[in-house]
């Protein structure tokens, strides 16, 4: 994930929160328009549910991809397969799995070799499996694209 996504990611997350505390605080200076106790009754109850954002999601998953294989093959590897599958797509115009050449000629040995489709998982999914300069190292790549 390059730098600029997550930057992006960021900005929308406090534009996002912004919003929320904004609209939160208008609500409550606005008064509902009927004063009968049963009316009140009836209204649902507010509460606010803790809201997890994309960006918040992605930290998690790295941190996880840390410390196991499972994590690494079923979190972090579908996450970035998605990201260089649409990065092609978009800049260079061809598909990831069809075109297996020039996805090489992108991407380069070890970032295929991570992201290639039907990759085969680890057997100890408990070993820790990528430290933060293997993901580093492959987020660059797409970030090249």
């Amino acid at each position: 994930m390059s730098i600029a996504v997550i930057t992006q990611l960021a900005i929308i997350a406090v534009g996002v929160t912004a919003l929320a505390i904004l609209l939160r605080r208008l609500g409550r200076r606005v008064r509902p328009r009927s004063g009968s106790p049963f009316e009140a009754a009836l209204a649902p109850r507010k509460e606010s549910l803790p809201e997890l954002d994309e960006f918040e999601s992605i930290r998690r998953t790295v941190d996880a991809a840390r410390y196991a294989a499972l994590d690494v093959h079923f979190m972090l590897r579908p996450l970035l397969r998605e990201l260089a599958e649409s990065r092609l797509r978009a800049l260079r115009g061809f598909e990831l799995d069809a075109q297996p050449e020039l996805a090489s000629g992108a991407l380069g040995p070890e970032a295929l070799a991570f992201l290639r489709e039907g990759r085969p998982a680890r057997l100890n999914y408990r070993r820790p499996a990528m430290s933060l300069r293997e993901i580093e190292r492959i987020v660059k790549v797409l970030e090249s694209i």
